[in-house]
């Protein structure tokens, strides 16, 4: 994640000069003098709106990481515990970034832990890690339910549901559900790569997403469906719930991915391939068999 994403960039370097011109243009037309105060009060305004965002991603990198959370991380966290120092450092930024950006509440405003906060976090910056340029897909936030799951009708504790990524909406997480993904880092299951994993897929569908693959460059929507039909799933080392639709089948692949990912690299080299490509980085590069190893 950056301060200012290089897409925000451009459009606020490009607005920013182009009030100025239009502002002197009408200027030019009408004689009128008013127009040049007005123009002032306009540029001044969208500047304080469209730096209000990196304004306040810069105040929070100015707050400085807590050593009980780097602790905690590194007892709950494989991906983190296996960076260098370098990408540690990058790692909390990112944490940092996400935590300012993101909104996560308790549902019916019930108070949250510092911990669960900073592995949903964790989580998201892990998924990030080799797209600095990417942003995290919640403009409307996290919603955490207390227990392992709740029901279709968002009833707490009932039902088998652990999480949800509604189209529109917050992601919907069991409290208990998304600390268990943690506890256990080889199993392959974790709630909340797989739900942040859906809000992923449904960006890059929108915006047309391109991959680069041995096989030349391939639409990121077909290359996932194309993949998912040819999916032997009766065989596959992919829990039964792969075979429910692409969207389901990415989002359980991208948690063994990042969980597990030597089997699934050496049951699957092909589709993960194309997980290594729409993430941009090979989290074998990374993870540690011991956690608390070194």
């Amino acid at each position: 994640m950056r301060v200012i994403a290089r897409y925000d960039l451009f459009f606020i370097v490009l607005y920013a000069l182009l009030i100025p011109v239009v502002g002197v243009l009408v200027f030019c037309m009408t004689g009128r003098t008013v127009i040049l105060p007005l123009l002032l009060l306009l540029e001044a305004l969208y500047l304080m709106l469209a730096l209000r965002k990196p304004w306040q991603r810069r105040q929070g990198l100015r707050m400085s990481f807590p050593g009980e959370g780097r602790e905690f991380l590194l007892s709950r966290s494989a991906y983190f515990h296996g960076l260098d120092e370098a990408g540690r450092m990058r790692f909390e930024r990112d944490v940092r970034l996400f935590l300012v950006d993101v909104l996560i509440s308790g549902i019916g405003g019930r108070p949250l832990s510092w911990q669960t906060r900073l592995l949903i976090a964790a989580g998201a910056a892990a998924m990030l890690h080799g797209r600095p340029d990417w942003e995290p897909p919640l403009v409307d936030g996290v919603t955490i339910y207390p227990g392992m799951s709740f029901d279709r009708n968002y009833q707490v504790k009932k039902g088998n549901i652990a999480g949800q990524a509604p189209a529109g909406g917050p992601m919907l997480l069991a409290e208990g559900s998304l600390m268990q993904g943690f506890a256990d880092t080889e199993d392959g299951f974790n709630v909340l790569i797989h739900e942040l994993a859906h809000f992923f897929d449904r960006e890059a569908r929108k915006s047309g997403l391109k991959l680069r693959l041995r096989s030349g460059t391939v639409n990121w929507a077909e290359t996932i469906a194309r993949e998912w039909e040819r999916h032997n799933h009766g065989t596959s080392i992919l829990p039964a719930y792969a075979a429910q639709n692409e969207a389901e089948f990415f989002a359980v692949a991208s948690e063994m991915f990042f969980e597990n990912p030597r089997p699934l690299h050496d049951a699957h080299p092909e589709l993960f391939e194309i997980l290594r490509e729409f993430y941009q980085q090979d989290p074998r590069q990374v993870l540690v068999k011991n956690l608390r190893g070194n």
